[in-house]
């Protein structure tokens, strides 16, 4: 089944089919698919801001996931992306509804920048910054395909110590089966319809040989 996959660079012609499994995974708004749509766009693109390395799963000839990275110590191009990300900011927030989730997606930041505080920074020269399947082709391994190419990449950078963010708790056993472990995490609550909810944002941090070796691992098993 693994020969269906293609691991390769990003094109921007992705972007519109990366942007919707984002809101596929994380709904923004769960009775506004259009709403929910320009905020997976925000997201998206606010993560492409923050990114040095991006590669995208193909299945099948369907761009079905992706992982963005970020190597500190590296230059990042931004200028195309931060204006992309103006212009996704801008189409959400003339929306009914769309300011409301503008602030929500700087809370979900702010999330992550509380849980930076206490982390010796300048330690930790890798992150990922994205990483994400979509629902229809999980448990087929390609996310640990993902997370072997960055692992390969920044073990020739070098890169030691790495971390990630992720708002989804379900995520932590496939984080801590790469060699991740949770550092902290935080709670906020959202005032989203038809309820309230509960945010709950995770760090996680690792060290790039235990990554490489526990990918290599699986597949050698898998």
């Amino acid at each position: 089944m693994i020969s269906k996959l293609h691991i390769r660079v990003m094109r921007y012609e992705d972007v519109p089919a990366l942007a919707k499994i984002v809101g596929r995974l994380w709904r923004f708004d769960w009775t506004n698919g259009q709403l929910n749509d320009l905020a997976a766009r925000v997201y998206f693109r606010r993560c492409m801001t923050q990114q040095n390395y991006v590669r995208v799963a193909v299945w099948d000839g369907q761009v079905v996931g992706a992982i963005l990275a970020d190597t500190k110590y590296q230059k990042k191009e931004r200028s195309y992306d931060v204006w992309q990300l103006l212009v996704a900011k801008a189409a959400l927030a003339v929306r009914p509804g769309g300011r409301h989730l503008l602030k929500q997606l700087n809370e979900r930041s702010e999330i992550d920048e509380r849980l930076l505080a206490n982390l010796q920074r300048r330690e930790f020269l890798g992150e990922i910054v994205l990483l994400m399947v979509d629902p229809e082709y999980q448990n087929l391994g390609i996310g640990r395909e993902l997370m072997h190419t960055v692992a390969e990449y920044w073990d020739a950078a070098p890169v030691d110590k790495v971390y990630l963010f992720t708002a989804v708790a379900t995520t932590g056993h496939f984080y801590r089966q790469h060699g991740f472990q949770e550092s902290q995490h935080e709670q906020i609550d959202w005032q989203t319809a038809p309820q309230p909810r509960r945010l709950t944002g995770y760090l996680y941090t690792g060290h790039v040989h235990d990554l490489a070796a526990d990918t290599a691992h699986h597949l050698l098993v898998d």
